[in-house]
């Protein structure tokens, strides 16, 4: 991208010309932000090799599910604690 006040050229990670300090016109700032969101977003290796990425989801894993039995376990166990203790004060 070249400037259109100094004619320099001003690489696409800039919105101001470094020689002469001239923003951006509208057009060039629109594809300046178009050029900076695709440097800012990583190419997967196979984006590269013209394959559509593969995007898996995180799925429960088995120390979710743990940690939610003895969530239920350790309450469980509080409430029997409760009651014993209501029982035996009577």
């Amino acid at each position: 991208m070249h400037c259109k006040k100094c004619g320099k050229a001003i690489g696409t990670d800039r919105g101001i010309c470094p020689f002469c300090g001239a923003m951006l016109s509208s057009d060039q700032y629109a594809l300046y932000k178009e050029m900076k969101k695709d440097m800012n977003r990583p190419e997967l290796l196979t984006e590269k090799y013209g394959q559509k990425p593969i995007v898996y989801e995180k799925r429960g894993s088995d120390n979710d599910k743990l940690f939610i039995i003895l969530a239920i376990l350790g309450l469980l166990v509080l409430v029997g604690v409760v009651v014993l203790f209501i029982v035996l004060n009577y």
